[in-house]
């Protein structure tokens, strides 16, 4: 990515010949060039609604989440962009995880051989996913491998979900048993079911009471450091592990979390996994460029530096900020373009995003895409960047290592571990808050400037200045088989226990209930 860097001055995209310039004028003051009065002018008008996103980001975060994630985020949606926003449109609606379920399905270097298969089969488990809503995001990435890839392992699945979506569509259509079964009824589908062992993959206060009665055979998993529980679900999650298998952490960090506030729980980590390279079907370079070029409504030069932020518009993804940063780096080097895609699931937050490019002198460098087609990006991308405020196991960072391409990390998640085992991978820099309590991350993505965003915005620079990309490998510990083995012992080895159901819960005083509460608010 070392190629010989383009001066950008204020005036483009006039030519230096024509180009009015600043300067001092005969008395000795400074004088501004047209086109800087324009663009100072410009910035001042976009900064009284970057007013109003400020006092909508206070309000936000002072609304408890029981509201905050339900009526005010569907007020927020007032806030949509008109049309929208642009996206890569994807190659079939299902290539994603028919990669994924080549993977899990046929890597013939670690899946049990067909003698293995037939003795599992005699003798095999059933599984039933707990997986929620099951539509797009890094939770339904990980379920879609699982519920096409624990077959192999001799575990027979049924995905369950409260709520369809891309994600349901195209493992069914890949084959995978998916049922749609409301919380109401999810306890008497249990029943009716009668599965091995339950793996449960959100923590939703109705559906863990709908589980209750088949804790012991049900098996947590932790995908991140939730931020914005809350007592109700701190509750519910309490009593539910009390009597539950071991759980899954996708981190380290993710279990220190879930200990720290459950307390002594045994909460194996099982790190994220991504199929390998040979495993996905990759667009040219040339060709993943023209269709990003098409969705951003932009040329895109064959010498810019392109770097890419596949992350949802979220509170935690921290998207303002990786802008910021972005821009800062941009101005050293004015090679850089950014691109960030995901669905936009707080509008604002995408217009906080879009106010700060639109301040820049630099802002037509980035573009902000919805949900997109992930190996086409990654295919056009030179550098993929991450600066979220908390992460479990961010599974789009693996996949930007396995297609060779170098990350620059705020420490969240395995992060660190990822780029201990490689460190051509890319580097890991501070995150921008000093902790993922609400408040912590609250403060931080309110500022103006962020605590990281120098040191963010100077590993950008360094990577992008690299003479050769990272090989397209992965860490063993990050591969999707790995993944698949670590969930399939931790099934069979809850599903051997054969305890009984929980068949009544004991009594609790007032007292009881007032404690915990109070230990799980501290």
């Amino acid at each position: 990515m070392s190629r010989s860097p383009r001066c950008w001055s204020a005036a483009q995209p006039l030519s230096r010949s024509t180009a009015p310039r600043c300067g001092h004028g005969d008395d000795g003051s400074f004088v501004l060039c047209a086109v800087e009065r324009d663009r100072r002018r410009t910035r001042l008008r976009d900064g009284a609604p970057w007013i109003v996103l400020q006092a909508l980001t206070i309000i936000t975060d002072v609304i408890p989440p029981r509201y905050r994630f339900g009526h005010w985020r569907r007020a927020m949606n007032a806030l949509r962009l008109p049309g929208g926003l642009p996206c890569v449109p994807r190659d079939g609606a299902a290539a994603e995880t028919a990669a994924c379920a080549e993977a899990a399905r046929c890597d013939a270097s670690a899946a049990p051989r067909d003698a293995d298969l037939r003795r599992l089969a005699v003798s095999g488990t059933t599984c039933m996913i707990v997986a929620g809503a099951l539509d797009s995001g890094g939770v339904e990435t990980v379920v879609a491998a699982l519920a096409l890839g624990l077959p192999a392992h001799g575990i027979e699945v049924e995905v369950v979900c409260t709520a369809g979506g891309r994600c349901a569509d195209e493992i069914r259509a890949q084959g995978a048993r998916v049922s749609l079964v409301p919380n109401e009824m999810l306890a008497e589908h249990v029943r009716r079911s009668n599965p091995d062992v339950i793996q449960v993959h959100r923590l939703e206060p109705d559906l863990l009471a709908a589980l209750a009665p088949y804790a012991r055979r049900s098996v947590m998993v932790f995908h991140a450091m939730e931020a914005y529980l809350s007592r109700r679900v701190w509750l519910a999650l309490t009593e539910f592990t009390a009597d539950a298998g071991p759980s899954i952490a996708v981190s380290a960090a993710v279990r220190n979390f879930f200990i720290a506030r459950l307390g002594s729980r045994d909460v194996h980590v099982v790190v994220n996994g991504v199929p390998g390279t040979t495993s996905r079907l990759r667009p040219s370079r040339v060709a993943a460029r023209a269709k990003v070029s098409a969705a951003v409504g932009a040329p895109i030069a064959d010498d810019d530096v392109l770097v890419l932020g596949l992350q949802r518009y979220s509170d935690q993804k921290n998207a303002a900020g990786l802008v910021d940063a972005f821009l800062l780096a941009a101005q050293a080097d004015p090679r850089l373009r950014l691109i960030i895609a995901g669905a936009p699931e707080s509008w604002l937050e995408v217009r906080r995003a879009d106010a700060v490019r639109r301040r820049h002198p630099l802002g037509h460098r980035v573009h902000l895409l919805a949900d997109s087609d992930p190996d086409a990006l990654l295919a056009g991308a030179d550098l993929f960047a991450l600066d979220s405020f908390a992460e479990g196991g961010p599974m789009v960072a693996l996949e930007a290592v396995a297609m060779g391409v170098p990350v620059v990390l705020s420490d969240v998640g395995f992060a660190a571990q990822l780029i201990a085992a490689d460190a051509q991978m890319g580097e890991v820099v501070p995150r921008a808050s000093r902790d993922v309590s609400h408040w912590a991350v609250a403060r931080e993505r309110r500022r103006w400037r962020q605590s990281n965003r120098t040191i963010f915005a100077e590993a950008l620079n360094r990577q992008a200045e690299r003479s050769s990309r990272p090989r397209a490998a992965l860490p063993e510990a990050f591969a999707l088989e790995t993944m698949l083995s670590a969930h399939a012992r931790v099934l069979r080895e809850v599903a051997s226990h054969g305890a009984p159901d929980v068949q009544a819960s004991e009594p609790e005083t007032p007292a009881a209930r007032g404690r915990a509460v109070r230990r799980l608010s501290g």
